[in-house]
């Protein structure tokens, strides 16, 4: 096989693999972030009434909290 042909190959193969895992990494952002949207959600909605509320994150992968001050 013509040695430029291999180069192409594997560039092809690389985008593909960046590309897939992106897609991923992107999906799985997106799916976190809904899930902690509908904490804030149901926290503001239990505890919003009687004073205030506390939301915290420790990383960026870890769902939020939801404390009453």
């Amino acid at each position: 096989m013509n040695k430029n042909k291999l180069h192409m190959i594997l560039a092809i193969l690389g985008s593909i693999a960046i590309l897939t895992i992106g897609g991923l990494v992107f999906n799985l952002i997106y799916k976190n972030h809904q899930a902690n949207e509908l904490i804030i959600e149901k926290c503001f909605d239990n505890f919003d009434k009687d004073g205030e509320v506390v939301i915290k994150k420790d990383g960026f992968w870890s769902p939020v909290a939801c404390e009453k001050k």
